[in-house]
């Protein structure tokens, strides 16, 4: 283990010698409550952080990963969700691999498409079968480079096909989304 660990640190640090290396995330919380003549209805909070990885083959062609952590509590007075508990607790764990392509660049703007696919994994508390859930998507994004090392960026919507499993439900998804609830911001350090 120790080996493989090792070789790790020395494959990252080669990589990050050469300044092809990134790093990026993305965090959120919201919070929501729903009530009607002073009564709450419904209540939820919700945390994510999403910490990538990148590397750039070439000046337009990136190749990354994102691993992300979601946790979600909800409380409500009526059960929208099948059989799921009206007070809810759940996790859930996203893997998504993708490749960047930078199509232009104006100034410190850069503008890009990123596509890949997702798996995520979500586990409701309380319940003994998790969610499954699959996407393939392609998302326009620009980002701004503030400096060499440091830059922003942002996603806009995306274009992609979702799949996701809970027990004997199934649920399959293509669509585009393009509105301001698919804005997601983030930050950059070239390694």
């Amino acid at each position: 283990m120790k080996k493989i660990l090792i070789a790790v640190f020395v494959a990252a640090v080669s990589l990050s010698a050469n300044a092809q290396v990134w790093v990026s995330g993305q965090l959120g919380f919201n919070t929501a409550r729903t009530s009607v003549d002073g009564t709450t209805l419904s209540k939820s909070r919700n945390f994510t952080i999403a910490p990538e990885v990148g590397y750039k083959l070439s000046d337009n062609i990136d190749v990354a990963v994102q691993i992300g952590y979601a946790h979600a509590k909800n409380s409500t007075l009526f059960n929208y969700n099948l059989d799921l508990d009206p007070d809810f607790t759940a996790n859930g764990f996203e893997f998504a691999p993708y490749v960047r392509y930078s199509f232009a660049k104006a100034g410190n703007f850069s503008f890009f498409v990123d596509g890949g696919f997702g798996y995520a994994l979500i586990h409701v508390n309380g319940y003994d079968k998790s969610v499954h859930a699959w996407e393939i998507a392609v998302a326009p994004g620009v980002s701004y480079a503030l400096s060499d090392k440091f830059g922003l960026v942002a996603h806009v919507g995306n274009v992609g096909w979702q799949y996701a499993k809970y027990d004997k439900l199934k649920t399959n998804a293509v669509g585009v989304n393009a509105n301001l609830s698919t804005i997601s911001f983030g930050a950059y350090v070239n390694l």
